[in-house]
């Protein structure tokens, strides 16, 4: 059984997708702290929600037009953190896909909502 709190968590993981394949890219920072972390494969740890418009900018430049992502699994570590373990797809506008892999995100809890913390993934070979 997930818990709401799993539940928020994945909710808000499916935004990302949705703002993606909706080109609402501004809104996705809204799902990560302020101070959020992302790892990206090969690259430096980067800080801050420009870190992150930076990266869905990397993958518009790249083709993508449309991104699926799923949670495997979820928990609550504590009162105000949480995990998701999860997969991703993304396609080009003929329906293509170009990328797909892994994913693991520490959220944290922010007045009463979770959002992203660390955002750490891997590309399949």
């Amino acid at each position: 059984m997930v818990g709401k709190e799993v539940e928020q968590m994945i909710a808000t993981s499916a935004l990302f997708a949705e703002y993606i394949t909706s080109q609402q890219d501004e809104k996705i920072a809204d799902t990560y702290t302020e101070d959020c972390r992302i790892m990206g494969p090969g690259q430096d740890v980067k800080f801050g929600k420009q870190a992150i418009l930076d990266a869905v900018k990397a993958l518009r430049e790249s083709g993508v037009v449309t991104f699926a992502h799923g949670v495997d699994q979820g928990g609550v570590i504590d009162d105000d953190t949480g995990y998701t373990t999860g997969w991703f797809k993304a396609y080009c506008q003929d329906g293509t896909e170009i990328g797909r892999g892994g994913d693991v995100c520490i959220w944290k809890k922010i007045n009463g909502k979770y959002l992203c913390y660390v955002d750490c993934w891997k590309y399949d070979a």
